[in-house]
């Protein structure tokens, strides 16, 4: 877990704000391989209680994600001794605070403090590719970070976005500042909703990872020859003893700076080929 939250402060309720996606990947037991010191059977429970004390909560996950009904009559059938209220709540709140990089999606102010994104600057994002007059695609853009610095220099910026909160926050704020070169859709890194040779620069930080290669053919595909594919990290504490050879063996580029938050960042890019 990073901290990024304090579950005290959030409701159960807020997988009302979730997307069906996000649902799919919390109300699966596979789920368990990425929670740490969380088990199996201490996730199940958990998980039972709290859908168990939210009704409403387990019957709009059942609509929005239909394929999470197995799984979620499952939960129906763990026995739990007697709970009192304080209990179910910590129950709850465990499971907020295992999730906490999903609950941040639903309230984008909070996660523009967490740490990989309150102290990141520009700078980092115009030293690996020059955007002047370019048309540029931000994958998995979140709150808009590499979006909105590509827009103060790029023609035309497109901010793609799987997640609707984080989608509608963008666009507040591109109003709220008068931005008229940026315009956020609807897509994720595996399937973006482009053609082919769109773009001179394709951006994503902290997007790639869980299907390298598919995840990069898609970036690459609506990428021009000679284009751009640009990896920019945010600065957080951590420090990392080089980069990412899942990255570096695939033609990346990589680019070292030490962030202030104290961790060693790496960032990397690649051209397309013509």
């Amino acid at each position: 877990m990073y901290n990024w939250i304090d579950a005290k402060e959030y409701s159960f309720e807020c997988f009302f704000l979730f997307d069906r996606w996000i649902i799919e990947a919390i109300l699966d037991e596979k789920a368990i391989r990425y929670l740490g010191n969380y088990t199996e059977a201490a996730y199940l429970s958990d998980l039972s209680i709290a859908m168990k004390r939210h009704p409403a909560v387990r019957r709009y996950c059942e609509r929005k994600a239909p394929s999470c009904r197995k799984f979620l009559n499952r939960l129906q059938t763990i026995e739990q001794s007697d709970w009192n209220e304080q209990a179910m709540r910590e129950a709850e709140e465990r499971i907020l605070q295992a999730q906490e990089t999903f609950v941040v999606y639903a309230y984008p102010e909070a996660m523009e403090r967490v740490n990989y994104i309150r102290n990141w600057h520009s700078e980092h994002l115009y030293r690996l590719v020059d955007l002047d007059d370019k048309l540029v695609l931000d994958v998995g853009s979140g709150t808009g970070r590499l979006a909105f610095a590509a827009a103060a220099k790029a023609k035309r910026v497109y901010a793609s976005e799987p997640v609707d909160c984080l989608r509608d926050y963008m666009r507040d704020k591109i109003r709220a500042r008068n931005i008229t070169n940026m315009k956020v859709v609807d897509g994720i890194v595996t399937d973006l909703p482009f053609e082919n040779d769109t773009f001179d620069a394709v951006l994503s930080g902290h997007v790639v990872g869980d299907r390298y290669d598919e995840e990069i053919a898609e970036m690459s595909r609506v990428c021009k020859p000679g284009g751009w594919l640009v990896i920019c990290n945010g600065d957080d504490e951590f420090k990392r003893k080089g980069p990412m050879e899942e990255l570096t063996r695939r033609g990346f580029e990589s680019f070292c700076h030490t962030s202030v938050e104290g961790g060693i960042i790496y960032d990397y890019r690649k051209q397309i080929c013509g």
